[in-house]
């Protein structure tokens, strides 16, 4: 009997990232996760909840994934849950709005198609809706999941 490859799915884990209050224009990055099972791809989840005025339908909030090689990191990126400006992270993906109050908006991104995610890696999210992201920390999410290629 031939070999199979299946993909084996990790637990989900989250990103340390501050996205309460998420200003128009502002952007965001995680904590770094450390890859030490050397896994090459990872499915990110992230769930962001508009504030108390409705975004422009249409907008969105932009993710971008950062790895650092402990020499370079992408756009600069110290590791930390900090302030974001993007200049050269790879766009994971969007999350496009619609002219709703505190909804919900999610999205679920592979980073495969950019390489191995290396020893260290973090996502950041910018918001292009014109509103503030709702104050509530609880109302926003941000997770991974390693996946790995096994043969059975």
């Amino acid at each position: 009997m031939a070999n199979e490859i299946r993909t084996s799915m990790a637990a989900e884990a989250a990103f340390t990232t501050t996205t309460a209050s998420l200003a128009a224009a502002a952007g965001r990055s995680s904590a770094a996760i450390t890859n030490s099972n050397n896994a090459p791809a990872a499915l990110i989840s992230v769930k962001i909840t508009t504030g108390g005025s409705a975004p422009t339908a249409g907008r969105c909030y932009t993710v971008y994934l950062l790895r650092d090689t402990g020499t370079i990191a992408s756009n600069g990126w110290a590791g930390t849950d900090a302030a974001f400006t993007a200049s050269n992270a790879p766009i994971l993906g969007t999350i496009v709005v619609t002219a709703s109050t505190a909804t919900a908006f999610y999205g679920i991104f592979d980073t495969a198609p950019f390489g191995p995610l290396g020893p260290t890696f973090g996502i950041a999210i910018v918001n292009n809706t014109d509103q503030a992201a709702s104050t509530t920390e609880g109302d926003h999410a941000e997770y991974y999941n390693y996946y790995v290629p096994e043969v059975q």
